[in-house]
């Protein structure tokens, strides 16, 4: 079927975006953020399979399967054959489930999930090699990372999760590439986005923040799909009066805060940072100050530990104080200064096994937590870095203090490949053997020289002979 578009490429928001989308050829991606790139698909590649073997993998696994059958893609660890946007959805769960993906830290975003999901589902459908579904990711990340940036901190003041919502048009991007769209498809695409695009943070005991970017990347390749046969959407999604931004933020970006500004000039994607910890962004900093101070004190003699936090994160990772001392939920656990502080200071290590594998009530983390207290912190230039510092009190009177103004990940303190190796075995090898695991890591750095991406796929089922 031939349509006309609301609104030919380049004079809209989208329209540029599209442009950038489908038109950025692979050669003009700086090798920079192609390094950059391939760590971070690797990593949210671990990150999904650790969490395949999880309640709630097994749970949207099994809930998608109910929605329809389908041989397009499939699902990574358990392998099963999905239709491209349910494996979307669950491969971006799954992704996002364990809070162990990567943030764009000035945008408050986690990039990859959602950019990860829909390429790699939309790949497999298409049967594209890795180097396009490398050059789809990165669009989607730069993307994604620029339409949450335009409205950094106000999202979440609003209860919005901006993973799930700007996430939504980075996987209509990629999933448009891959599919060889038009420009005016797109453009049509990204405007169905903008009602497709949802997600509020009011989580409570559930797994709905981890459900986000999977149902961003199922949304994108929905819309583009809808697109794909002609059904238009608004052209001028973005900067409308009734449009995206002003719905959820109630401001229109301009100038350069305008997401398509300087796009394919300037990298949003360097940016992005990994985790070296499997809990919430926010928190990474007061690990890192923890762990550098451990050895100075001994945990008897601690009488009280004050945590500087930024007033707008106090409700995310701060209070109600409760909760976040005695955490009854891992992801309570996953989102408490004053829990992966006394982790840090108690054990000497937050990873997945404090949270997944051990107790969450263990008393002498408790004891630590119940010590430790959060109060503002006028120096922060949140949502800019996420600082963290750690006051500690000793029984003596001294005072043993530690700032971060960033944390270790971010990009002024990027991770070593060595370090993302390791990271990656460790969570993959929770599902598939080290020799597996190790293969899957040398395919993605060379993930270019891939004539199917399917071949990656297989390597990441529990299992199966490759």
């Amino acid at each position: 079927m031939t349509f006309q578009s609301l609104d030919p490429a380049g004079t809209t928001v989208s329209g540029r975006l599209a442009d950038f989308a489908l038109g950025f050829r692979y050669d003009q991606i700086p090798a920079q953020v192609l390094t950059l790139a391939k760590g971070h698909f690797l990593d949210i590649l671990g990150s999904a399979l650790a969490s395949s073997r999880m309640d709630f993998g097994t749970a949207v696994l099994e809930g998608t399967r109910a929605l329809g059958e389908g041989s397009s893609a499939r699902a990574l660890g358990s392998g099963v054959h999905l239709p491209a946007a349910s494996a979307a959805l669950v491969n971006g769960t799954l992704g996002h489930g364990l809070d162990f993906d990567d943030t764009h830290i000035g945008a408050i975003y986690h990039a990859s999930a959602p950019a990860f999901a829909a390429s790699l589902a939309a790949g497999q459908a298409a049967g594209a090699s890795g180097h396009a579904v490398l050059s789809a990711y990165v669009v989607a990340l730069e993307i994604g990372s620029r339409l949450a940036a335009a409205g950094a901190g106000a999202f979440h003041d609003r209860g919005f999760h901006p993973t799930s919502q700007c996430g939504t048009f980075a996987a209509a991007a990629a999933a448009a590439r891959l599919h060889g769209d038009s420009a005016q498809s797109l453009i049509n695409a990204l405007g169905l986005c903008g009602s497709m695009a949802s997600g509020i943070l009011e989580l409570r005991e559930s797994w709905l923040k981890r459900l986000h970017p999977g149902w961003a990347a199922h949304a994108g390749i929905a819309a583009t799909s809808l697109a794909r046969a002609g059904f238009r959407g608004p052209a001028t999604v973005f900067e409308g009066p009734l449009g995206f931004y002003a719905a959820h933020i109630s401001r229109i970006p301009a100038g350069e805060q305008v997401p398509s500004h300087a796009i394919g000039e300037e990298w949003a994607t360097l940016g992005i940072a990994l985790k070296p910890y499997p809990c919430c962004h926010f928190i990474h900093a007061f690990i890192d100050a923890a762990l550098a101070v451990r050895a100075q004190v001994k945990l008897e003699d601690i009488e009280r530990v004050d945590c500087p936090l930024t007033e707008r994160l106090q409700p995310m990772v701060g209070e109600p104080r409760d909760r976040r001392i005695r955490p009854p939920t891992i992801y309570d656990a996953l989102f408490s200064v004053p829990y992966a502080v006394a982790l840090a200071l108690v054990k000497g290590r937050v990873d997945l096994a404090a949270f997944y594998d051990e107790r969450l009530d263990d008393p002498a983390v408790l004891a630590i937590a119940a010590r430790i207290f959060c109060q503002d912190d006028p120096a922060s230039d949140y949502p800019a870095h996420f600082p963290g510092e750690l006051r500690i009190t000793l029984k003596t009177g001294q005072v043993v203090t530690r700032r971060e103004t960033t944390s270790l990940g971010t990009p002024e303190r990027r991770l070593s490949r060595e370090r993302i190796d390791a990271k990656f075995l460790g969570n993959a090898t929770r599902v598939i053997s080290e020799a597996q695991a190790r293969r899957v890591a040398q395919t993605v750095w060379q993930i270019e020289k891939l004539r199917d991406v399917r071949e990656l796929v297989s390597m990441c089922i529990s299992g199966e002979k490759v």
